[in-house]
């Protein structure tokens, strides 16, 4: 019997700690609209093997112009597998969609986008890739 009481209070006890906690974390939502978000975009990137080299350059080219021209970038990085040398993963984040579209709009995003087309490894599908927007300030301490 007194093991029976025990476990209904700890019961008891979890589902209150766990109801404050949702309670808190749902008074914390984001009263900015979509566009206005920070956006967080990962995708994964695969070439033939004799391209990774000028993969690796074109980014490096665009990426310095990015950062010198575009104030709405927050993140622009591009990782290479330790595994597969022929994998890469890119992260971009933007303070807003509209930053994000003008980076699509300008000439050194059009001519990466253009010259590494038809380096990638056409058998490849990733299913990694993810958009997430962000409220501004959410991760501010």
């Amino acid at each position: 019997m007194k093991n029976l009481i025990l476990g209904i209070l700890t019961l008891v006890t979890i589902a209150f700690i766990t109801s404050s906690l949702t309670n808190k974390t749902s008074q914390h939502e984001c009263s900015f609209d979509k566009d206005s978000m920070n956006v967080v975009m990962r995708f994964e990137i695969k070439v033939k093997p004799e391209y990774v080299s000028f993969l690796k350059q074109s980014f490096d080219e665009c990426k310095a112009k990015v950062l010198a021209q575009e104030p709405g970038c927050l993140d622009y990085s591009l990782f290479q597998s330790y595994n597969d040398s022929t994998l890469f993963c890119l992260t971009e984040a933007w303070a807003t969609k509209g930053a994000h579209n003008a980076h699509m709009q300008l000439e050194h995003t059009k001519k990466h986008i253009a010259e590494t087309r038809d380096i990638r490894d056409p058998s490849f599908q990733s299913k990694t890739g993810y958009t997430y927007w962000i409220c501004p300030g959410a991760n501010e301490k």
